[in-house]
């Protein structure tokens, strides 16, 4: 299961509300959530089934987890009460929290392998989760901030945007729509540019053809330059 998502983070003790966050999606994308958010056994399942399917979720969690975490989760059966004991350990709006999700948030950088979307979509959820804990920031600079994590290869675009904005202000919209642009006309650009390369290579090869007709065509030329000349000697035509 793990290897499927390769981008889920292991709670560490200090990034509960990220982990949160990319655990319920993880298990609404599995279809593994309704264990941990409903608390009535579904009529269709027998008793042993439901207690297996908790099992088998407090398994699953508790992979995604470090030990200084896990020893508090250890025994648990129930998926439900193991989930709302993992949220009794961290309070909501926590110091340490805050200042994790902020050094994430900081230290962020748009990786130019990846979707453009994948990062804004990074980028917008560790700004609700702050949000979530009374952290708010102007739209100006939440729009620079997201210019800033791009990478240099980006300046001309970043110099664009910022000089086009209305009022020299540029929100965190236009940033996001602006960067998806951007990205597609890379795109298009690297399409054109692969046709262009297959277009040359075409022509090289037809050129490097070209050397050997071409010595045939002289010396057809050749011989037809001396065609009908006279002997001066025995006045015969060649």
């Amino acid at each position: 299961m793990m290897e499927e998502n390769t981008k889920m983070i292991v709670l560490n003790g200090t990034n509960y509300h990220l982990w949160k966050g990319k655990m319920k999606d993880l298990l609404f994308v599995k279809k593994m959530y309704f264990p941990v958010f409903t608390s009535q056994k579904p009529d269709s399942m027998s008793e042993e089934d439901w207690n297996f399917e908790h099992q088998q979720m407090c398994g699953f969690i508790r992979k995604i987890i470090e030990d200084n975490v896990y020893n508090h989760i250890a025994n648990e059966t129930h998926v439900r009460t193991l989930w709302e004991k993992i949220k009794s350990l961290y309070p909501s709006k926590s110091g340490n929290n805050k200042l994790y999700l902020l050094n994430y948030l900081m230290n962020l950088r748009y990786r130019e392998s990846s979707s453009i979307s994948d990062h804004l979509n990074e980028f917008q959820g560790l700004l609700d989760q702050l949000f979530g804990m009374g952290i708010k920031f102007d739209d100006e600079v939440l729009g620079l901030w997201l210019l800033n994590t791009l990478p240099e290869s980006w300046e001309t675009f970043r110099v664009s945007i910022t000089n086009s904005a209305p009022n020299g202000v540029i929100s965190l919209q236009a940033a996001k729509s602006g960067a998806l642009n951007e990205e597609m006309r890379r795109k298009a650009q690297g399409s054109s540019s692969q046709s262009e390369v297959f277009v040359t290579e075409n022509r090289e090869r037809s050129q490097k053809k070209e050397p050997k007709g071409g010595r045939e065509k002289s010396r057809s030329k050749s011989k037809s330059r001396y065609k009908n000349v006279e002997c001066h000697y025995c006045h015969k035509f060649f």
